[in-house]
């Protein structure tokens, strides 16, 4: 079993383990897109801290976030750091 981090009453983290859960995605192109703790977690990819996963359904990509308990799209401009600013739209010719 793979054991989610969630936010108790408390303010903290605690685990839980339960693969029969449903996890909606806020947000984003695929917005309502539901689908069971134990398929996500089989394509979560785990970044220090974050907690990302890359989803295609019907030909709509999008990579969403773990924020707390919810799965929020990853803005485009999410991983752009001032060692690699977004790089700039090219001007017409």
């Amino acid at each position: 079993m793979v054991a989610f981090p969630q936010r108790s009453t408390t303010g903290k983290h605690t685990t839980r383990m339960d693969h029969d859960t449903t996890v909606t995605l806020f947000a984003g192109p695929l917005d309502g897109l539901a689908l069971t703790t134990a398929d996500l977690a089989a394509l979560v990819q785990d970044y220090g801290t974050e907690r990302f996963v890359f989803l295609t359904s019907h030909g709509v990509s999008g990579l969403y976030q773990q924020v707390g308990d919810r799965w929020v799209y990853a803005t485009p401009h999410l991983l752009d750091t001032p060692d690699q600013p977004p790089t700039p739209p090219e001007e017409p010719a």
